[in-house]
């Protein structure tokens, strides 16, 4: 795997089905739709915390149950970097016997998904009925069940992740860097210096560079793969990348995030001054790659209104435009992971 790269950088957008991918507080008989408010309107969300969940379970499928972990009855997962991929990518908070409590940042940093489409112009409410089987409906001769409603929307979402490839499969451990010596003191006759001692913190590799490798393709075949969302068995949809940028970076940087946005004026049409604007600031973070910026472009047709003038920008600035799945291989090859 490349050295030079310290993060990998993708920003996307997601076209839903009709459906609800996480639910809010709701109610006794409502399964609504997580809504955050922005200029007066409501618009639907998945949590960041949702969306490592599906990340997880869409790499728990590719690795044996020993590489994937499940949190316990407190809510704290195995820890152990070396052996359990989950606790590497995305982190922990666990107590070990002979460690005491232990924090690890996660190296993956993942944003909620948020939708762009006003949820007054798409949502609709599902009447279902939980139909009751069991014996006592049966001697009765009927079935009852509960009326429960449900918020159901189309819309198009926009997600982002950011991986810290340096803490990928390594872990910070205290080094002591100085000391600064005090005054001395006399204590049961003998003279001893205070010092005070100077700490900082290294990366400790504690898996070798093909596992390393190894970890970071899984992370990346999941963003192309993902697929346990809720409600999936009555509302089945597709949530992964419809249109997608992919930058390698050779410092850590969130700025690609910026890179989507659609106007605002009601259309599916993406903003295309700020997206030039953007890629110019983050090609000069980027690795070379045959001569060009790591950056890689992939969409589906049908999705923007004015793709053409997003295609024209991307080649512009030399990024071919491909199938969101081939933008991912294709990065994968730069990193050197296929």
């Amino acid at each position: 795997m490349r050295e030079d790269v310290k993060a990998i950088s993708m920003v996307w957008l997601s076209k839903t089905d009709l459906t609800n991918l996480n639910s809010g507080e709701g109610g006794s008989n409502l399964v609504d739709i997580k809504k955050y408010r922005w200029k007066g309107r409501d618009y639907p969300y998945v949590s960041g915390q949702a969306m490592r969940f599906y990340l997880k379970e869409a790499i728990r499928r590719e690795v044996n149950p020993e590489e994937a972990c499940i949190a316990d009855e407190r809510g704290e997962t195995c820890g152990q970097i070396e052996k359990c991929v989950l606790c590497d990518l995305f982190g922990f908070m666990t107590t070990l016997p002979d460690k005491g409590a232990l924090v690890r940042l996660s190296p993956v940093k993942m944003s909620p998904a948020i939708g762009l489409i006003p949820l007054d112009e798409t949502m609709v409410t599902d009447f279902l009925t939980r139909r009751h089987r069991g014996a006592a409906q049966a001697q009765e001769g009927e079935l009852r069940g509960d009326i429960v409603n449900v918020e159901l929307a189309i819309n198009i979402y926009k997600a982002g992740l950011c991986l810290d490839l340096l803490r990928v499969g390594s872990d910070e451990r205290p080094k002591e860097i100085g000391r600064i010596e005090g005054a001395r003191k006399k204590r049961r006759g003998s003279e001893e210096v205070e010092a005070k001692i100077l700490q900082s913190v290294e990366l400790v590799r504690l898996v070798d560079e093909s596992e390393r490798a190894r970890r970071v393709k899984l992370l990346l075949d999941a963003v192309k793969d993902f697929s346990d969302y809720s409600k999936q068995a009555r509302l089945l949809t597709d949530f992964t990348p419809d249109f997608i940028l992919i930058a390698l970076q050779r410092n850590y940087s969130h700025r690609l995030q910026k890179a989507i946005e659609l106007r605002d004026d009601g259309s599916i049409t993406l903003h295309t001054e700020r997206l030039d604007q953007i890629l110019r600031e983050v090609e000069g973070e980027c690795v070379r790659v045959d001569g060009k910026a790591a950056v890689y472009a992939g969409m589906i047709r049908g999705l923007l209104e004015n793709e053409d003038e997003v295609e024209e920008i991307l080649k512009s600035r030399g990024i071919e435009i491909v199938s969101p799945r081939e933008a991912i291989e294709r990065a994968e090859k730069s990193l050197g992971l296929l």
